[in-house]
C-alpha cells in the first residue's frame, strides 16, 4: 500500500497549521457570533435553505454579492444544513458568505452527486478542498468506515480546513497540505483578485487580472498516486477543482485511474485550462483516452425534493458546463448511477445554448455580409 506523504493529519491530533489558524481555536466571541444583518437577511437565509423560488435572485438583490458591503464583516460559525457539521465562515470571503446563506457549499449539484453516488465505506479524494465544505459533506456520507482525503495547498485556507476536520471529530477525514500534479515539485501559488480565496491557483494568471494578483508563497505538489492507494479495492470517487491544473492532476493519478476506475468530477474552466497549457478539447481527449465519458450534472426539484439527471456531453458542448462527471462503464459508480443517464441531445440547457450560438453565428454572418456590401 502506498504510504501517505506529507502532512496527512488524523483529526484526533491537535496541530497548529501553517495556514495561520489553530485547529482548536477559542470559540468565537458573542460579538462575532452572527453576521450584522437584520430580520430580512435572516429571513432570506431561511428562504435559501428551503430553496424556494428565485432565492439566488433575492440574495443578489439583498446585496450578498456586493463585496464592498462585506469587506469588514465578521467571521461566524454555523451548523451545516445537511449533516450538522460546524462550519466557521469568513463573511468577507465571497464563497464563504454564500455558504453562510445557503447553509452548505454553494454548488449544490456537486453535493447532490455525492448523495446519489457515495455509500458508507467509500473513499473520496477531494482535490482543491478549500476550507473543507465538500469534504465535510462527503465525510458525512461515507461515515467512520469510509475515508476522505481533503487535499489543499493554499496557505490562506489550510488552517480553516484543519479546524473543520478536528472540531467535527471526523476520523475518516484526513487533511493533506499539498497540491496535486503529475510529479513532485514546488510551485508558486497566486490569488487573482481579492475577494475569493477559492480562486488561488498554481497555473499562470490570465492577463485580464493585471496587477490584481497576490502571491501566496511556494507550495509543494505530489502525484495523487502517492496519496491514495492505487491498488485498493475500495470504491473511489475523485473530485478535482484545481483551477486549470486538472490535466496534470489526472496524469499524477494514472495508476489509481487504471486500477480502481474511480468516478471523477472536475471543474471545467476554459480560461484556466488554457492558462495552464491545455484546453477544454484537449482535456476531453485526455479523459476519453482513459476510457471515460463526460456527463452534464442536471439537478432540479423544489423545496429540497431534488432529482438528479446525467446528460451525455459532446466535446463541443463541454465548454457550456461548469462541472462534469466522468464515468467509465467498468466502474462501480456506473452501476450506481446508470439509471440516471438520459438519452443524448435532450438536455434543455444544451439546446438553449445551441440555439443561442446559432443566433449569434447568424447575426455575425449578416453583419459581415452588410460590411462587405458597404465596402463594395
Amino acid at each position: 500500500m502506498t504510504t501517505t506523504i506529507t502532512q496527512s493529519t488524523p483529526v484526533a491530533s491537535p496541530v497548529v497549521p501553517s495556514g495561520g489558524e489553530a485547529s482548536n481555536p477559542a470559540p468565537l466571541s458573542p460579538a462575532a457570533a452572527g453576521p450584522r444583518i437584520g430580520p430580512l437577511g435572516r429571513f432570506l437565509r431561511w428562504y435559501a435553505h428551503v430553496e424556494l423560488p428565485r432565492y439566488g435572485l433575492l440574495l443578489h438583490w439583498y446585496g450578498m454579492n456586493d463585496q464592498p458591503r462585506w469587506a469588514t464583516a465578521p467571521t461566524v460559525e454555523i451548523r451545516g444544513r445537511y449533516h450538522g457539521h460546524r462550519m466557521r465562515l469568513d463573511m468577507a470571503d465571497f464563497f464563504q458568505r454564500i455558504a453562510y446563506f445557503m447553509g452548505a457549499y454553494h454548488e449544490l449539484h456537486i453535493l447532490t452527486v455525492f448523495d446519489h453516488a457515495l455509500r458508507p465505506g467509500d473513499e473520496v479524494l477531494d482535490g482543491g478542498a478549500y476550507i473543507g465544505l465538500v469534504s465535510l459533506h462527503a465525510a458525512g456520507i461515507v461515515g467512520p468506515t469510509g475515508l476522505v482525503h481533503a487535499v489543499e495547498c493554499s496557505p490562506r485556507t489550510i488552517g480553516r480546513l484543519r479546524y473543520h476536520a478536528q472540531v467535527n471529530a471526523l476520523p475518516q477525514l484526513r487533511v493533506h497540505e499539498l497540491g496535486l500534479s503529475d510529479e513532485p515539485g514546488e510551485f508558486t501559488m497566486r490569488l487573482p483578485g481579492f475577494d475569493n480565496n477559492a480562486a488561488a491557483t498554481l497555473s499562470p494568471i490570465p492577463q485580464r487580472f493585471g496587477h490584481h494578483v497576490e502571491n501566496l508563497g511556494v507550495v509543494r505538489v505530489f502525484p495523487g498516486d502517492q496519496i491514495v492507494d492505487p491498488d485498493s479495492k475500495r470504491p473511489l470517487f475523485i473530485k478535482l477543482d484545481v483551477e486549470g491544473f486538472e490535466p496534470r492532476a489526472i496524469r499524477g493519478l494514472a495508476r489509481t485511474v487504471a486500477n480502481r476506475r474511480p468516478a471523477i468530477m472536475t471543474e471545467i474552466n476554459s480560461e484556466m485550462l488554457e492558462a495552464g497549457g491545455s484546453s477544454v478539447l484537449r482535456f476531453d481527449a485526455q479523459m476519453r483516452d482513459l476510457g471515460y465519458k463526460p456527463f452534464a450534472i442536471d439537478r432540479g426539484g423544489f423545496r429540497l425534493r431534488h432529482r438528479l439527471l446525467l446528460h451525455p456531453v459532446a466535446p463541443e458542448q463541454l465548454i457550456w458546463e461548469p462541472d462534469v462527471l466522468w464515468l467509465t462503464e467498468d466502474s462501480v459508480y456506473w452501476d450506481r448511477l446508470k439509471h440516471l443517464v438520459m438519452p443524448p441531445g435532450k438536455y434543455w440547457r444544451h439546446m438553449f445554448y445551441a440555439r443561442a450560438d446559432a443566433r449569434l453565428a447568424k447575426a455575425k454572418a449578416k453583419a459581415e455580409r452588410r460590411a462587405a456590401r458597404q465596402a463594395g
